[in-house]
């Protein structure tokens, strides 16, 4: 329980860090909370990259054309859970 709180806390406190920071900032370098927070571990400050390589780059490529030509259909979260 002390452990949840002091990443709530650091969760908080690094978001407010970050925009400090990138209020700040030189050209170029952007900042996020999981810069600032001591409460993770390397593997959760690199989860949500995405390792953009010759194989994959057709995928986001199609995917990005996808997007802006309005052929993309959204489904409701009930949907999505039942499958």
């Amino acid at each position: 329980m002390i452990e949840g709180r002091d990443r709530f806390a650091w969760s908080v406190t690094s978001s407010l860090m970050a925009l400090v920071a990138n209020c700040h900032r030189d050209k170029g370098k952007t900042f996020s909370p999981s810069d600032f927070n001591p409460t993770l571990t390397k593997a959760e400050r690199n989860r949500d990259a995405i390792l953009i390589t010759d194989d994959n780059v057709e995928l986001i490529r199609d995917e990005f054309k996808r997007a802006v030509s309005g052929d993309v259909t959204l489904t409701k979260m009930e949907d999505f859970e039942n499958v």
